[in-house]
């Protein structure tokens, strides 16, 4: 213990703190007395926090003794060692300290008398911790001492006055709390929910108990210790506040301290609870999973998750505790009063040194106020819920229960120190699906980086598609699950669209259009610092074409005046009898109608010269100058394309390489695209903060360097059904390879290499029939798995270097569809967060985060394709087309852009999108004003109930409807004679079975019926009732 520092100006800092509390107490005890016996395991108290709050270590065996002008110690020689510096220290409280022996001894005896001496001296009215009795063989002396005369003292309860001291926090013990709440987070969904999802999905049994221990465990692990190092700055000094808490089938105890039980882990309602602590400042964080939830269920959890966002927003500075549970119990009797009796007693408590404060608790009845410092663990619970839908008894009974810790700030709204997974479709799992293929896939509904996805909300469902154009099923049963299933779709869209529309009201309030592009103005050139540096030879009045200013020297009125070649527009020449003429159009504004010629000038007052022509008889001469003006005019162009290009690049950090072994390599592998010259392989390394490629060659190497802060996005793509199996790489900003901008770049290796056929060796000679074939496609199949194996490991690796930073993304083949993104036909596959085709270039990659809504354009019946029409958030961004999809994947396509939260509406046209997106950023607060995106819902499922609403409103009154069917009658028996007596004479001639002479008859008298040609015409309406009589 002799190496322990204190911080001295923290200890006399807090000490006056508390001092200054208690002297505030009208009613206030004389002394405090606060006594540490020997320290228990795993026990927090207001005895313990009060030490490690002043001396930032517990001190047992030790009297503190604060009376209105001192503090006194009383403890033994090594600890007083170590409490000597806080005498000295500057703007000290004043400090005496007492040493006593570890054993019992006669000097122990006077430093008792002389510590009961001070009490008395101070007042009979003595302040200590009424919940707590110490033990140990000093506390035991003391209470000798101090029973002898303890009837002139009366006790008073200081746990308020400690409670009340301690919940403010300093900046440094927000920081504390706040790693201790992104531990708990980061457990909570980077490693249960994986464990838990893979227990479920593997069918593995396990007890609550036992997934418990696992999430324990967990902490220590190098996986978990990798990503905590890159969020909390000492991760040694994280550690568990009490044991996980996991509880599922129908056996729920939502108080802070229930334990796991040993019932095995029900694929229900699962809740789990972590406790953790940093520095010994505690946070929690407890979050509720559901499993095949019905939508009851769902109901009632959203419910409760935007109670506890408003709870967040409720926690200022002033409030009463008791205040903030009554407004969120009037919430849930006015909305949801069916949930009233679920209630929890409590939304919460403040925490610290202690896990939960019994003082300061979110409960019906407490006075105490919040105040701008303290940490409060935010939760809502609802205990007792019933699933009558339920077959399995254990899912009959559940409970739902929400916790964060959030920091209460100096104004507006509490910030939650850490965030956490909590939206429906994070924390939904779906296992039961009745199409096989979506059981393929991993059943956890992620959302995007969010980001990400960024960002949306509502229910998410895996989607459920169908791969077959035959139905699985012809039972009225699933008819209904079909029809429930669009109609949820249908509420979804609505709502998503709703909210794209509030979100782009408050995004472009108001803010000011800029038509989406980007004003021109007439820009400034210097060709020369001064007249001297004009080339000699202008003087004598002669054009000159300096080709090292950029610059064209034009003689007018006998000065050389100079032109950069960005001024002039273009050069023609044409000759006219013996004379040579040059007409320089020079650029100005207002001089055309295209986006080149809309530069305006900032100077009103400036005149512009739009043309000159020069006149000469030397032809050679002429052609020589213009020749030069437009090479000069070609190069100057061909500078501005390349600095275009290069204006979006970063200039990217230095790789830092792995010193002192050997990186790790993922060897053979091919890039795309190619660097430079031929196809060659070369191994992938993973350093310090990034990748890199040493792509061979005859001419030697040339290193690729990406960065792992400048990957966007990770993708693995099995080799199975392809050819390749690759690791992609997205860039958040482009990179320079060779001579081009680079955005994706990919490593692969072909899964049907020649080195691996064995189709000319001897085996193949002597062996007959189908054995080999099969053998053949076995091993194929082996080193598939082999290659899949290494690349996804290597990934993996990518992700660790990182820590996970980066994240991987795994293309998801059983919900894919065909489409044109570019010019070929090819299989686009959704993955986590993108939509993606890896497979062959140009690579296709759309991140689902940066799209504000979908547009499915041509649907209409009869068609065989639609198109679909990706406009992004950021409006300045050119809408993305994908063309061509199948009409038999719309359904499908319908269900994964739901699931993934993104709003789609459907138009049986194409339409003009650069005019459309025109009209939008050209005053984008109007547009969402005027009603956003609704123009484009009008024929989408958003809007099919009202379309049924009224097409149901129509209604025909008897009289009408037997009205008209008497005059469809009338109409019917003229128009429909001669048909029905076609298929009468039919009916007969079937059944007669007339020979051919009798038909030659037939068709000869009618076709003298018929008239000829030449013949006067014959009105048919006599015939016609001829006929009928």
């Amino acid at each position: 213990m002799s190496d322990k520092k204190l911080d001295a100006p923290a200890f006399h800092r807090r000490a006056k703190r508390l001092m200054d509390a208690w002297k505030a107490e009208s009613d206030g005890p004389d002394s405090l007395l606060v006594i540490h016996g020997k320290t228990a395991p795993d026990v927090y108290n207001k005895t313990i926090a009060i030490h490690l709050w002043l001396f930032g270590y517990e001190f047992s065996d030790t009297i503190l003794l604060f009376t209105k002008d001192k503090i006194h110690i009383t403890t033994q020689r090594k600890k007083a060692k170590i409490l000597q510096p806080l005498q000295d220290a500057a703007n000290a409280v004043p400090l005496e300290i007492t040493v006593i022996s570890k054993d019992p001894a006669p000097e122990n005896q006077q430093a008792y008398e002389k510590a009961l001496a001070t009490l008395k001296a101070s007042g009979p009215a003595v302040g200590t911790i009424a919940s707590e009795e110490p033990s140990s063989k000093i506390v035991a002396e003391w209470n000798t001492v101090y029973s002898g005369s303890q009837s002139e003292f009366t006790s008073r309860d200081i746990g308020p006055l400690v409670s009340d001291t301690l919940a403010v926090k300093e900046e440094s013990e927000i920081k504390h709390t706040k790693a201790a709440a992104t531990a708990g987070a980061l457990l909570m969904q980077d490693y249960f929910v994986d464990e838990m999802a893979k227990i479920f999905d593997e069918e593995e049994k396990v007890t609550n108990r036992m997934l418990a221990e696992r999430v324990e465990g967990a902490l220590a692990s190098k996986a978990i210790e990798k990503r905590l190092k890159a969020k909390v700055p000492d991760v040694d000094m994280i550690e568990w506040g009490s044991l996980p808490s996991v509880q599922s089938g129908g056996k729920y105890s939502l108080a802070l301290d229930a334990q796991s039980s040993t019932d095995a882990l029900h694929a229900g309602t699962v809740v789990c609870s972590l406790n953790m602590r940093y520095f010994m400042y505690s946070a929690s964080v407890s979050r509720t999973f559901m499993i095949d939830p019905t939508p009851e269920q769902e109901k009632n959890y959203a419910f409760l998750m935007e109670l506890q966002r408003l709870l967040v927003t409720w926690l200022q500075p002033g409030e009463a505790m008791g205040d903030v549970y009554e407004r969120a119990a009037a919430r849930v009797r006015e909305h949801r009063p069916d949930l009233i009796d679920s209630f929890g007693a409590d939304c919460g408590f403040v925490t610290g040194f202690e896990l939960s404060d019994s003082v300061n608790v979110l409960a019906a009845g407490n006075k105490r106020t919040l105040a701008a410092g303290m940490a409060v663990v935010a939760r809502v619970q609802l205990e007792g819920l019933t699933n009558a839908k339920a077959t399995d008894t254990r899912a009959r009974t559940y409970a739902y229960q929400l916790a964060d810790t959030v920091v209460v700030g100096a104004e507006g709204a509490a910030t939650v120190a850490a965030s956490c997974i909590k939206k429906p479709n994070d924390v939904s799992f779906f296992f039961n699906d009745d199409e096989e293929p979506a059981k393929a896939e991993p059943a956890r509904a992620k959302t995007s980086s969010a980001g990400s996805a960024k960002a949306r909300g509502g229910a998410a469902r895996a989607p459920t598609t169908r791969t077959s154009a035959i139905l699985p099923s012809k039972f009225r049963s699933d008819e209904r699950e079909d029809e429930s299933s669009a109609r949820q779709r249908r509420e979804h869209q609505k709502e998503l669209l709703s909210r794209l529309q509030a979100d782009g009201q408050r995004r472009f309030a108001g803010e000011a259009g800029t038509d989406g592009e980007e004003a021109r103005t007439v820009r400034r050139f210097e060709s020369y610092k001064r007249e001297t540096a004009i080339p000699r030879e202008a003087r004598s009045g002669r054009i000159i074409v300096d080709e090292r200013a950029d610059t064209v020297v034009l003689p007018i009125y006998g000065m050389a005046v100079p032109f950069h070649i960005s001024t002039i527009k273009s050069a023609s020449k044409s000759d006219e009898g013996e004379y040579v003429y040059l007409r320089l159009n020079l650029v100005s504004p207002g001089q055309g109608v295209g986006k080149k010629d809309a530069a305006q000038d900032d100077n009103g007052g400036a005149s512009f010269v739009r043309s000159l022509t020069f006149r000469s008889t030397d032809v050679a001469r002429m052609a020589e100058i213009h020749h030069g003006i437009t090479g000069l005019k070609r190069d100057q162009a061909k500078r501005e394309a390349e600095k275009a290009q290069l204006a979006d690049i970063v200039e990217q950090d230095r790789l830092v390489q792995v010193a002192g072994q050997r990186p790790q390599r993922l060897g053979d592998v091919f890039m795309r695209p190619l660097a430079e010259g031929k196809r060659f392989p070369a191994a992938l390394e993973i350093h310090g903060n990034g990748l890199r490629y040493m792509a061979a060659g005859r001419s030697g190497g040339t290193p690729v360097d990406i960065l792992f802060n400048n990957i966007r996005h990770l993708f693995f793509q099995p080799c199975d059904k392809e050819l390749l199996v690759l690791i992609h790489v997205n860039l958040r900003n482009p990179i320079i390879l060779g001579k081009k901008k680079i955005q994706d770049i990919q490593f692969y290796r072909e899964a049907s290499d020649a080195a691996f056929d064995e189709t000319g060796n001897r085996r193949r000679r002597i062996r007959y029939g189908d054995e080999d074939e099969i053998e053949a496609e076995q091993e194929e199949l082996r080193r598939r798995r082999q290659l899949n194996k290494e690349f996804e490991d290597f990934a993996t690796r990518i992700v660790d270097a990182s820590n996970h930073d980066v994240e991987l993304d795994k293309p998801f083949r059983n919900i894919a569809f065909t489409g044109v993104p570019a010019r070929a036909n090819v299989l686009l596959q959704p993955t986590v967060e993108c939509l993606v085709h890896l497979s062959d270039a140009p690579f296709f990659v759309l991140t689902v985060a940066d799209v504000e809504l979908v547009h499915l354009e041509r649907v209409q019946f009869g068609l065989k394709n639609f198109d679909m029409v990706f406009v992004f958030r950021d409006f300045k961004r050119t809408p993305v087309h994908v063309n061509t999809v199948p009409m038999k994947q719309l359904d499908d396509i319908k269900e994964w852009l739901d699931s993934v939260n993104l709003a789609f509406t459907e138009g049986p046209v194409n339409l003009n999108w650069s005019q459309i997106m025109k009209t939008v950023n050209k005053d984008p607060a109007g547009f969402y004003e005027d009603g956003g995106w609704a123009f484009l819902a009008l024929d989408s499922d958003a809007e099919d109930d009202g379309s049924e609403e009224e097409e149901s409103e129509f209604s025909m009154s008897e009289d009408e409807l037997a009205e008209s069917e008497s005059e469809e009658s009338d109409d019917g028996s003229v128009a429909g004679t001669e048909s029905d007596e076609s298929e009468g004479d039919y009916d007969d001639e079937s059944e007669s079975g007339e020979d051919w002479d009798e038909l030659e008859a037939k068709a000869k008298a009618y076709d003298d019926k018929r008239p000829r040609a030449g013949d006067p015409p014959v009105d048919s309406a006599p015939a016609k009732r001829a006929r009928k009589r």
